[in-house]
């Protein structure tokens, strides 16, 4: 019985350990992309210049962080059999457990006012930050790129590019939201050009500077990144129920073995009382 309790013991110490120092190392390598991220696309990673904790380099930082800190605890704890290790990453990762769960009921119950925050925020990127200054080139680039791999225009639709700070009082959009056949102009212009002298004019500008709307995608990006969503929503559980598992295992592996290492270090510590008292 005994010998069949230490095999076990044995074995969730080496899985135990195994999953923790993968764990670490991929939480390493989190940390180094977080730093790449912001080394080298320093600004380019946000939609929400308000909120720079959000972009994108920052929260892999903070996820890194937390993944290298609580593996490396684990890790660690299994390794020497400290009591103290592992009872630090047992209550690092059940408050990491109860914050998320949290934030999940949160957002389910403000869902709404979460969303509505959301697109004002991105509409405020859009009309004060876009295309305004270096410092803010990130948001420019980001927007761009979004809008053509989506096939978007704007928050809501195209009209939430009009008369921004980065041409105040005009109608126009980007380029991004041009439809690919007009973002070329050479082979379309018989259909919109009564003249060569308007024809002259119009090669001097790109189709988001027509104010031809016919020419623009007419859809808004945050419903086509729903959409995205919703359409891979599955997904999504199925990485979350695989977080929970891991997590749950993390922490019931945990508490067995710091209970394990507690009984045998008390162990220890009557058969020295004893052999002291078995002396004297």
């Amino acid at each position: 019985m005994r010998k069949s309790r230490r095999m076990c013991y044995a074995c969730i110490r080496s899985i135990f350990g195994l999953l923790n120092g993968l764990i670490w190392i991929v939480g390493g390598g989190v940390i180094g992309v977080a730093i790449w991220l912001r080394i080298s696309y320093n600004g380019y990673v946000s939609l929400l210049p308000q909120h720079e904790l959000l972009s994108l380099d920052s929260v892999v930082l903070m996820s890194g962080t937390v993944l290298f800190v609580a593996a490396f605890l684990g890790c660690s704890g299994a390794w020497f059999k400290s009591s103290c290790l592992l009872i630090s990453y047992f209550i690092l990762v059940a408050m990491l457990c109860g914050a998320e769960l949290v934030c999940g009921i949160l957002g389910f119950m403000y869902s709404e006012t979460f969303s509505v925050s959301l697109q004002q925020e991105l509409l405020t990127g859009i009309q004060t930050h876009y295309n305004t200054s270096e410092h803010y080139a990130g948001i420019t680039l980001a927007w761009n790129h979004i809008q053509h791999q989506l096939s978007c225009c704007g928050v809501h639709h195209y009209e939430d590019w009009f008369n921004i700070s980065a041409w105040p009082g005009d109608s126009r959009v980007p380029h991004s939201c041009c439809i690919p056949s007009f973002q070329y102009m050479d082979g379309i212009l018989a259909k919109y050009c009564s003249s060569a002298l308007e024809m002259i004019t119009i090669f001097a500008k790109d189709c988001g500077q027509l104010e031809e709307v016919s020419m623009w995608f007419p859809s808004g990006c945050y419903q086509k990144v729903q959409i995205w969503f919703k359409e891979r929503l599955y997904l999504v559980g199925i990485i979350g129920f695989f977080i929970a598992f891991i997590q749950l295992l993390g922490l019931v592996s945990s508490m067995i073995l710091f209970c394990g290492t507690r009984r045998r270090a008390g162990f220890k510590t009557y058969k020295a009382v004893k052999s002291q008292s078995a002396v004297l």
